[in-house]
């Protein structure tokens, strides 16, 4: 397993989409801080955070499913997934390592993304043209780790489901696009909640402002987290499932 996951880390460090997925994984920031910098007003640390994060929102699960429809990609387009399996390697086992290592990666261009965010805020405190203090900017830290635990885990497992049913990059990579989109239109339904990413985006929102939280917080809390576990849960396995069936190059 150990091997499994240092292999695909080392045959990313030779890919180029990785700046790619980098970049788009920091276009909230370099959306939001452009027009921060180079508008002279002043900025509430809420606006700045409110903009970056519904950005966030949308673009990151795309990030989430090219990053991991390539990692499987990768075994179908080099015809290196037969060669695995030969060698005695489980299909659990290859599954996990690349989930793993997309779960990593993913988490940690969210951290950088929130890193940047931190060096944005600092800069417009230091020239006067931010307010808010440091106790909210840690509360954003915690409700937007949240969210990112949740959009990478739930997203990691979808897009692997789509990538090994469909083994094209370009229609997991379509997908994504149409899923960061779709999962926005959920974020303000009372009902939202039974939607991980949905309910995960007004978590981290009401670390900002509790009014934008659901009308029935208990039930909704309750709700969202039991909608989250089961469909980590079934998705985890449906994905397992789907790349350990059986394959026509297998025969």
């Amino acid at each position: 397993m150990g091997m499994l996951i240092k292999n695909e880390f080392y045959k990313l460090k030779r890919e180029w989409f990785m700046a790619f997925l980098l970049m788009l994984s920091l276009l909230p920031i370099l959306t939001g801080g452009s027009g921060a910098v180079f508008n002279n007003s002043t900025k509430s640390l809420a606006d700045l955070f409110f903009f970056m994060n519904n950005q966030f929102s949308m673009f990151f699960p795309m990030v989430i499913f090219i990053l991991i429809g390539s990692l499987f990609y990768q075994e179908y387009k080099n015809k290196t997934y037969i060669n695995w399996i030969t060698y005695g390697f489980s299909k659990k086992k290859l599954f996990l390592s690349k989930v793993a290592v997309s779960t990593v990666i993913s988490i940690g261009f969210a951290v950088i993304l929130f890193v940047a965010f931190g060096l944005l805020v600092a800069i417009l405190n230091g020239t006067g043209r931010l307010t808010g203090g440091v106790s909210l900017f840690l509360n954003l830290a915690i409700g937007f780790g949240i969210e990112a635990c949740v959009i990478v885990l739930i997203t990691t497992c979808l897009g692997a489901i789509v990538i090994n049913l469909s083994r094209n990059i370009i229609v997991t990579s379509v997908v994504g696009v149409i899923y960061g989109f779709a999962s926005c239109l959920f974020i303000g339904s009372e009902k939202g909640f039974v939607i991980p990413g949905s309910f995960a985006y007004r978590v981290s929102m009401s670390f900002l402002d509790k009014a934008t939280y659901y009308d029935a917080p208990v039930p909704a809390t309750i709700g969202g987290c039991i909608s989250f576990v089961l469909c980590f849960a079934v998705m985890f396995l449906v994905g397992l499932l789907v790349f350990s069936h059986k394959k026509k190059i297998e025969n």
